[in-house]
């Protein structure tokens, strides 16, 4: 037979094998995205019924959805392409085809990271190439698009009152409101205040009974609430943003809350929220919507917000090479501020507002904990209800980074710490595993520059973040202020997981009496301790360094060093009471009149 002939039959060959790689992909992504969107579905119902226990649960159960279907994908293209598994050349032709198949697809964005993540599975820690992958070039990225089939609007023609009444109704419940004219009431007069003082253009037309309101028509769903998203819109173009909280009471439905403009909306989808459960099969045009309402939100961040957070993935690593591109070639990467770390190596980059955290080959003492268990602690974390009070990490494998960026004395540490997880290939440095961070303020610094009003505020929100994450059954572990970060909204975080456990695993006890003094004052314990005791009457350790610090976090959180306190909220757990946790600000909640 002819060379011709053979070469025309083996590419006929992949070209056959090809597009059967390409339809298995195409078939597992909408696969799994029908079980994510019929999970998103109940949320309505499990909101109606008060089960919050099973939003949590729901919320684990579609956190575990992707990662499911890329592995049963995986297995099937195992079988379907055999010989041409590891053929790059069939793999560059599936990827054309996937691409072709994809093209007018409402969520192609997502469906070419599905592509990805399944193509990456199989490959593993083979060096994979970007012509491999959707990701980087112009025509992978998608503009922004129409909205309009995802939103309504009401005029302001006869009058704000009246249009406001319509924005509630029109919102399709099965539960009544407990209180429905107070709180449209309240409504009202909070969104004109808002107005005035946010967007006078907007406000102007309310007075005019001009202009009109624009609401999404899907809800979004979040531990025990419901938020009505839209804005308020003046003719000239001019908007004010809102997000409505409505919550379900014993006594049925109460609007709880409104916050205004792109700040407060941003506080509502902030970082260390859990997602938002948000019933539509038009994800990528929502977080357009989304950009929208908060112009100063990046893509990969709304992403996440509304639970799609391997694309986010994607987006996030199109920013960081676009930023670094678009960053002075002076910017470095350089260790992050703040205390180093025993566990991770922590790095960013002037002008970034992430950090990049990784493992290090050996930990410095006391630590003892594996490379295994620490990975387990981040796990944990993106499966728990976060509360507000724990920052989200993405975790890549294999990110690339420009070579020529890192300063030679972050290099040097490097290389010594996490030189396991380096590889440096020509002009880019690699690292085989990495959990990427919104950057914070650490505690431990913040508190040396700021006033004594900014230091009892930050103080008390020290202890209730304490206290939020053990309501939320979270034991950080390693309570030191260099494991916490405040936001630029004030608020603390915590972000070290390498000691967080569930606080029902803990067994706190008081400090046994010594017999003697010699006891206390011996180098080492002088009564038996299990790995899990916890001693919260050591806790004042945390403030050795700063009296000011510990005099007015122990007058506003002294029962933290307790044990009756921890005790009764393990109690509490185990008799599976869920404490209310509000993404927005105590004074922003109506008062019942």
């Amino acid at each position: 037979m002819p060379n011709t002939l053979i070469d025309d039959s083996n590419n006929a060959l992949q070209k056959v094998i090809a597009t059967k790689l390409a339809r298995a992909v195409f078939a597992g992504f909408d696969a799994m995205f029908a079980e994510f969107l019929n999970i998103t579905l109940g949320a309505q119902s499990r909101f109606e019924q008060r089960q919050y226990h099973d939003v949590q649960r729901a919320m684990r159960d579609r956190l575990q959805v992707y990662e499911r279907q890329v592995k049963n994908v995986s297995e099937a293209v195992k079988v379907i392409a055999y010989q041409e598994l590891d053929c790059p050349q069939t793999w560059q032709l599936a990827k054309n085809i996937y691409g072709d198949m994809v093209e007018c697809h409402e969520n192609k964005p997502i469906a070419h990271t599905f592509f990805n993540s399944t193509f990456g599975a199989i490959w593993d820690d083979k060096k994979i190439r970007t012509v491999h992958l959707f990701v980087l070039k112009a025509k992978y990225r998608s503009e922004p698009r129409s909205f309009e089939s995802l939103v309504s609007r009401i005029s302001l023609k006869n009058g704000f009152d009246t249009a406001i009444s319509q924005l509630i109704t029109k919102q399709m419940f099965r539960v009544p409101f407990s209180q429905l004219n107070a709180d449209l009431g309240r409504l009202q007069q909070t969104l004109m205040q808002g107005a005035r003082h946010q967007c006078k253009q907007v406000y102007e037309l309310i007075n005019l009974n001009d202009g009109f309101i624009e609401y999404a028509n899907s809800l979004f769903f979040r531990n025990k609430a419901c938020y009505l998203i839209g804005r308020c819109i003046a003719k000239n173009g001019d908007n004010m943003p809102f997000a409505i909280a409505i919550l379900n009471t014993e006594k049925g439905l109460k609007i709880d809350a409104v916050m205004m403009g792109a700040d407060q909306l941003s506080l509502l989808f902030g970082f260390a929220r859990t997602y938002f459960m948000v019933d539509t099969d038009q994800p990528a045009r929502y977080v357009d919507y989304l950009s929208v309402l908060m112009p100063h939100k990046k893509r990969f961040e709304l992403f996440n917000a509304i639970g799609f957070i391997k694309h986010a993935k994607t987006e996030f690593y199109r920013y960081k090479v676009d930023t670094t591109k678009n960053s002075p070639t002076s910017f470095k990467y350089v260790n992050a501020p703040g205390t180093p770390g025993m566990v991770m190596l922590v790095f960013t980059i002037e002008g970034s507002d992430y950090v990049y955290k990784v493992i290090k080959d050996k930990f410095s003492a006391p630590k003892t904990a594996t490379k295994a268990q620490v990975k387990e602690k981040y796990n944990f974390v993106k499966q728990a209800d976060r509360v507000g009070r724990l920052v989200d990490t993405h975790e890549f494998r294999y990110l690339a980074f420009d070579l020529s960026r890192f300063s030679k004395e972050l290099l040097t540490q490097m290389k010594t710490h996490i030189g396991s997880s380096l590889v440096i290939s020509g002009k880019a440095l690699i690292l085989k595993h990495v959990y990427v961070e919104r950057k914070m303020t650490p505690l431990n610094l913040y508190i040396n520059h700021c006033d004594k009003t900014a230091l009892e505020q930050v103080m008390l929100d020290y202890g209730k973040a304490i206290k939020d994450l053990a309501g939320a059954n979270i034991f950080p572990g390693d309570m030191l202020m260099k494991n916490f970060g405040v936001t630029r909204w004030g608020r603390v975080v915590f972000y070290d997981f390498d000691e967080i456990c569930p606080l029902t695993q803990c067994n706190f006890r008081d400090v046994p009496q010594s017999q003697n003094a010699l006891e206390e004052l011996s180098s080492h314990s002088y009564f038996d301790i299990d790995e899990n005791d916890i001693f919260p009457s050591q806790f004042k350790v945390f403030f050795s360094a700063n009296t000011h610090a510990f005099e007015y976090f122990n007058t506003h959180h002294n029962d933290l060093f307790t044990t009756a306190f921890w005790e009764q909220c393990q109690q509490q757990i185990q008799n599976g009471f869920l404490p209310d946790v509000y993404p927005y600000k105590q004074s922003w909640r109506f008062k019942p009149e």
